[in-house]
């Protein structure tokens, strides 16, 4: 799934339910084109990811040099909650209660959709704009210090 980028605000129905983009869609390998495995991500969002990148992210989290209480709960956290879900004939897909409410959607009426290159994020546009400041501090040392070397 790689190549998938931009940003869009999206309507988010009182069932969980949104339509993603046709360019994210499209961009997603032909084959795997109708479903995605959608869990919580690391900050506070939900993260889609084609059946090829699913498996890579499990295959990451069973390589991480952990003990065993920890990757049982990255397990536990990651692959427990995740869910494949099918795009219906609009490109919706409804996300479940408990990613709504880990990601901080429940009550939002529009989700920030991101295209980030392997994966799609849903974002609270509250907690996106939020984590903007924090993401444009690691931009700038991040990139001074390792881009123009």
């Amino acid at each position: 799934m790689d190549g998938l980028s931009g940003k869009y605000e999206k309507p988010l129905d009182s069932t969980g339910r949104l339509a993603v983009p046709l360019k994210l869609r499209s961009a997603i390998p032909e084959s795997q084109q109708d479903r995605i495995y959608i869990t919580r991500g690391v900050e506070a969002c939900v993260v889609g990811y084609c059946e090829e990148e699913w498996k890579r992210f499990k295959q990451k989290i069973d390589n991480m040099k952990l003990s065993y209480k920890e990757k049982a709960a990255l397990r536990r956290e990651f692959i427990g909650r995740a869910v494949e879900v099918s795009f219906d004939k609009q490109g919706r897909i409804t996300l479940p209660v408990d990613l709504l409410k880990y990601a901080h959607l429940k009550d939002v009426s529009e989700v920030v959709v991101m295209g980030c290159d392997n994966t799609i994020e849903f974002w609270n546009p509250e907690l996106y704009e939020s984590n903007q400041a924090e993401a444009e501090e690691i931009v700038q040392r991040v990139m001074g210090e390792n881009y123009f070397d």
